[in-house]
Protein backbone atom coordinates (compact mmCIF):
# COMPACT_ATOMS: atom_id res chain seq x y z
CA UNK A 1 0.00 0.00 0.00
CA UNK A 2 2.56 2.37 1.02
CA UNK A 3 4.62 1.62 -2.36
CA UNK A 4 1.35 2.37 -4.45
CA UNK A 5 0.87 5.50 -2.52
CA UNK A 6 4.44 6.23 -3.47
CA UNK A 7 3.81 5.54 -6.98
CA UNK A 8 0.87 7.86 -7.07
CA UNK A 9 2.81 10.48 -5.73
CA UNK A 10 5.19 10.72 -7.60
CA UNK A 11 2.86 10.39 -10.91
CA UNK A 12 1.25 13.93 -9.61
CA UNK A 13 4.37 15.41 -8.37
CA UNK A 14 5.36 14.57 -11.78
CA UNK A 15 2.60 16.37 -13.43
CA UNK A 16 2.93 19.37 -11.28
CA UNK A 17 6.15 20.37 -12.93
CA UNK A 18 6.23 20.17 -16.11
CA UNK A 19 8.92 22.35 -17.88
CA UNK A 20 11.17 20.38 -15.69
CA UNK A 21 10.95 17.80 -18.51
CA UNK A 22 10.45 20.23 -20.88
CA UNK A 23 14.00 20.16 -22.39
CA UNK A 24 13.71 17.48 -25.16
CA UNK A 25 16.31 15.23 -26.69
CA UNK A 26 16.40 13.05 -29.46
CA UNK A 27 17.69 10.05 -27.57
CA UNK A 28 19.52 8.68 -24.38
CA UNK A 29 22.84 9.14 -25.09
CA UNK A 30 24.84 6.78 -22.58
CA UNK A 31 26.82 8.63 -20.11
CA UNK A 32 29.97 6.98 -18.07
CA UNK A 33 30.58 8.54 -14.72
CA UNK A 34 33.27 7.54 -11.96
CA UNK A 35 32.41 8.57 -8.43
CA UNK A 36 33.56 6.52 -5.01
CA UNK A 37 31.21 5.49 -2.08
CA UNK A 38 30.31 7.87 0.49
CA UNK A 39 27.43 7.10 2.23
CA UNK A 40 24.65 9.08 2.25
CA UNK A 41 25.83 10.80 -0.66
CA UNK A 42 27.23 8.28 -2.84
CA UNK A 43 26.58 4.65 -2.56
CA UNK A 44 25.34 1.66 -4.60
CA UNK A 45 21.99 0.76 -2.44
CA UNK A 46 21.04 -2.44 -0.70
CA UNK A 47 19.89 -3.81 -3.77
CA UNK A 48 22.96 -2.61 -5.67
CA UNK A 49 21.36 0.38 -7.53
CA UNK A 50 23.27 3.70 -7.23
CA UNK A 51 21.33 5.93 -4.88
CA UNK A 52 22.06 8.58 -2.17
CA UNK A 53 21.55 12.47 -1.87
CA UNK A 54 24.01 13.49 -4.56
CA UNK A 55 23.64 10.29 -6.66
CA UNK A 56 20.10 10.59 -6.48
CA UNK A 57 19.64 14.19 -7.83
CA UNK A 58 22.22 13.56 -10.36
CA UNK A 59 20.08 10.72 -11.74
CA UNK A 60 17.03 12.66 -11.40
CA UNK A 61 19.38 15.46 -13.71
CA UNK A 62 20.45 12.41 -16.47
CA UNK A 63 16.58 11.11 -16.91
CA UNK A 64 15.41 14.24 -17.29
CA UNK A 65 18.51 15.47 -19.87
CA UNK A 66 17.62 11.96 -21.82
CA UNK A 67 20.89 10.51 -21.07
CA UNK A 68 21.71 6.98 -19.51
CA UNK A 69 23.91 7.68 -17.18
CA UNK A 70 26.09 4.75 -16.17
CA UNK A 71 27.71 5.02 -12.37
CA UNK A 72 30.66 3.03 -11.34
CA UNK A 73 31.23 3.31 -7.72
CA UNK A 74 35.49 3.14 -7.44
CA UNK A 75 38.26 3.50 -5.19
CA UNK A 76 39.71 7.65 -5.18
CA UNK A 77 42.56 6.29 -6.76
CA UNK A 78 41.09 4.55 -9.69
CA UNK A 79 38.42 6.67 -10.07
CA UNK A 80 40.83 9.58 -10.79
CA UNK A 81 42.85 7.09 -12.98
CA UNK A 82 40.04 6.31 -15.25
CA UNK A 83 39.10 10.41 -15.75
CA UNK A 84 42.64 10.79 -16.83
CA UNK A 85 42.90 8.00 -18.88
CA UNK A 86 39.61 8.95 -20.44
CA UNK A 87 37.30 6.00 -19.62
CA UNK A 88 34.65 7.71 -18.16
CA UNK A 89 33.02 10.82 -19.32
CA UNK A 90 32.82 12.82 -15.77
CA UNK A 91 33.46 11.99 -12.04
CA UNK A 92 31.54 13.15 -8.81
CA UNK A 93 33.80 14.96 -6.17
CA UNK A 94 34.65 17.64 -5.01
CA UNK A 95 35.49 21.18 -6.94
CA UNK A 96 39.46 21.31 -6.73
CA UNK A 97 41.98 22.77 -9.61
CA UNK A 98 43.17 19.49 -10.25
CA UNK A 99 41.09 18.85 -12.53
CA UNK A 100 40.53 22.23 -14.72
CA UNK A 101 43.04 21.21 -17.72
CA UNK A 102 41.12 18.09 -18.34
CA UNK A 103 37.45 19.02 -17.15
CA UNK A 104 35.01 21.80 -16.81
CA UNK A 105 32.61 21.36 -14.10
CA UNK A 106 28.49 21.47 -14.11
CA UNK A 107 26.95 24.64 -13.08
CA UNK A 108 25.02 22.80 -10.51
CA UNK A 109 26.51 22.09 -7.61
CA UNK A 110 26.13 21.07 -3.63
CA UNK A 111 28.18 22.40 -0.36
CA UNK A 112 30.52 19.46 1.16
CA UNK A 113 31.74 20.56 4.42
CA UNK A 114 34.48 18.71 6.24
CA UNK A 115 37.15 19.43 9.07
CA UNK A 116 38.06 17.61 12.60
CA UNK A 117 36.28 15.34 14.91
CA UNK A 118 37.58 15.00 18.31
CA UNK A 119 36.42 14.02 21.56
CA UNK A 120 37.98 17.24 23.05
CA UNK A 121 35.75 20.37 24.25
CA UNK A 122 35.46 22.35 21.17
CA UNK A 123 37.33 25.41 22.07
CA UNK A 124 40.83 22.88 21.95
CA UNK A 125 40.07 21.65 18.06
CA UNK A 126 42.80 22.77 16.23
CA UNK A 127 41.48 25.97 14.03
CA UNK A 128 44.80 26.39 12.37
CA UNK A 129 47.00 23.97 10.33
CA UNK A 130 50.01 24.23 12.53
CA UNK A 131 47.75 23.64 15.80
CA UNK A 132 47.59 19.72 14.83
CA UNK A 133 51.00 19.44 15.46
CA UNK A 134 51.87 17.29 18.41
CA UNK A 135 49.04 15.22 17.89
CA UNK A 136 47.58 11.98 16.50
CA UNK A 137 45.51 12.18 13.39
CA UNK A 138 43.11 9.76 11.75
CA UNK A 139 42.59 10.79 7.74
CA UNK A 140 41.44 7.79 5.10
CA UNK A 141 43.45 7.36 2.92
CA UNK A 142 43.00 8.88 -0.67
CA UNK A 143 40.61 11.67 0.26
CA UNK A 144 42.42 14.86 -0.53
CA UNK A 145 40.35 17.26 1.74
CA UNK A 146 43.32 17.25 4.61
CA UNK A 147 45.55 18.64 2.48
CA UNK A 148 43.05 21.71 1.71
CA UNK A 149 43.58 22.96 5.02
CA UNK A 150 47.03 21.10 6.11
CA UNK A 151 48.95 21.11 2.92
CA UNK A 152 52.32 19.94 4.56
CA UNK A 153 50.49 17.19 6.59
CA UNK A 154 52.82 14.42 4.74
CA UNK A 155 56.20 16.52 4.97
CA UNK A 156 54.82 16.75 8.82
CA UNK A 157 54.33 13.05 9.27
CA UNK A 158 57.55 12.23 7.84
CA UNK A 159 58.89 14.61 10.38
CA UNK A 160 57.10 13.15 13.33
CA UNK A 161 55.34 16.50 13.97
CA UNK A 162 52.16 14.59 13.34
CA UNK A 163 51.23 11.07 14.62
CA UNK A 164 49.04 10.22 11.28
CA UNK A 165 46.82 7.12 10.70
CA UNK A 166 46.07 6.45 7.62
CA UNK A 167 42.85 4.17 7.01
CA UNK A 168 41.92 1.98 4.49
CA UNK A 169 37.90 3.32 4.66
CA UNK A 170 35.68 5.36 6.21
CA UNK A 171 34.49 2.81 8.38
CA UNK A 172 37.96 1.77 9.77
CA UNK A 173 38.54 5.63 10.42
CA UNK A 174 35.24 5.69 12.29
CA UNK A 175 35.58 2.86 13.90
CA UNK A 176 39.48 4.19 15.48
CA UNK A 177 38.17 7.06 16.35
CA UNK A 178 35.10 5.61 18.34
CA UNK A 179 38.25 3.63 19.92
CA UNK A 180 40.05 6.85 20.80
CA UNK A 181 43.24 5.67 18.99
CA UNK A 182 43.91 9.23 18.11
CA UNK A 183 43.02 12.72 19.34
CA UNK A 184 41.50 13.66 16.00
CA UNK A 185 39.74 12.31 12.89
CA UNK A 186 39.55 14.48 9.15
CA UNK A 187 36.47 13.73 7.85
CA UNK A 188 32.92 15.26 6.72
CA UNK A 189 29.76 16.20 8.18
CA UNK A 190 28.48 13.10 6.61
CA UNK A 191 30.29 10.47 8.67
CA UNK A 192 27.56 11.18 11.03
CA UNK A 193 26.26 8.14 8.66
CA UNK A 194 28.37 6.08 9.47
CA UNK A 195 28.92 6.86 13.42
CA UNK A 196 25.13 6.24 13.80
CA UNK A 197 25.83 2.45 12.96
CA UNK A 198 27.96 1.94 14.95
CA UNK A 199 27.01 3.70 18.52
CA UNK A 200 24.36 5.70 19.97
CA UNK A 201 27.17 7.51 22.25
CA UNK A 202 27.65 10.77 20.03
CA UNK A 203 30.19 12.17 22.90
CA UNK A 204 32.13 13.80 20.04
CA UNK A 205 32.20 17.27 18.53
CA UNK A 206 33.03 18.14 14.78
CA UNK A 207 34.34 21.57 13.66
CA UNK A 208 33.62 22.25 10.23
CA UNK A 209 36.83 24.30 8.43
CA UNK A 210 36.50 23.53 4.88
CA UNK A 211 33.53 23.79 2.94
CA UNK A 212 33.80 22.79 -1.35
CA UNK A 213 30.98 21.94 -3.62
CA UNK A 214 30.07 18.63 -4.86
CA UNK A 215 30.13 19.05 -9.00
CA UNK A 216 30.47 17.18 -11.60
CA UNK A 217 33.65 17.13 -13.85
CA UNK A 218 32.72 16.14 -17.61
CA UNK A 219 35.76 15.73 -20.06
CA UNK A 220 36.63 19.31 -22.20
CA UNK A 221 35.50 17.07 -25.24
CA UNK A 222 31.96 16.70 -24.50
CA UNK A 223 30.60 19.99 -23.89
CA UNK A 224 27.38 18.19 -25.25
CA UNK A 225 27.01 16.32 -21.80
CA UNK A 226 27.96 19.48 -19.92
CA UNK A 227 25.21 21.72 -21.74
CA UNK A 228 22.75 19.42 -21.22
CA UNK A 229 23.43 19.19 -17.80
CA UNK A 230 23.43 22.73 -17.39
CA UNK A 231 20.22 23.34 -19.05
CA UNK A 232 18.47 20.73 -17.16
CA UNK A 233 20.02 22.30 -13.66
CA UNK A 234 17.97 25.77 -15.05
CA UNK A 235 15.04 24.13 -15.55
CA UNK A 236 14.81 22.73 -11.63
CA UNK A 237 15.68 26.18 -10.62
CA UNK A 238 12.81 27.24 -12.61
CA UNK A 239 10.53 24.47 -10.75
CA UNK A 240 11.78 24.77 -7.33
CA UNK A 241 12.24 21.14 -7.45
CA UNK A 242 15.74 21.65 -5.86
CA UNK A 243 16.30 22.56 -1.76
CA UNK A 244 18.35 24.75 0.10
CA UNK A 245 21.49 22.70 -0.84
CA UNK A 246 20.62 21.82 -4.33
CA UNK A 247 19.43 18.39 -3.89
CA UNK A 248 15.90 17.08 -4.76
CA UNK A 249 13.46 18.56 -2.50
CA UNK A 250 12.07 15.70 0.35
CA UNK A 251 9.32 15.01 -1.48
CA UNK A 252 11.00 13.44 -4.33
CA UNK A 253 14.21 12.41 -2.40
CA UNK A 254 11.64 10.71 0.39
CA UNK A 255 10.64 8.29 -2.45
CA UNK A 256 13.82 7.47 -4.56
CA UNK A 257 16.68 7.42 -2.36
CA UNK A 258 17.75 3.48 -1.06
CA UNK A 259 20.52 3.49 1.74
CA UNK A 260 23.51 2.04 1.55
CA UNK A 261 24.34 -1.80 3.25
CA UNK A 262 26.53 -0.72 6.11
CA UNK A 263 29.56 -3.43 5.11
CA UNK A 264 32.61 -3.46 6.86
CA UNK A 265 35.54 -6.08 7.86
Amino acid sequence: MIKIIHYAFFICFSFAFPSASSVVYAQNDVVKLATFSYPPLLHNSQNGEFSGTVGETITYMCELAAMDCQVEILPFKRAYQKLENKLVDGLITIKVDQFEKCCAHTNWETPWIAGFFSHNPIEEIPKRPEEILGQRLITVAGMRSPYEFMPELDEWSEQKKVTLFSANNTYTATRMFLNKRADYLWGSEDFYWYFNKQTTDMDFTFLPLVVRPIVIWIQKDRPDILARFNAVYEQLLTTQTLDHKKLLIPELMDIRYRDATFDHP
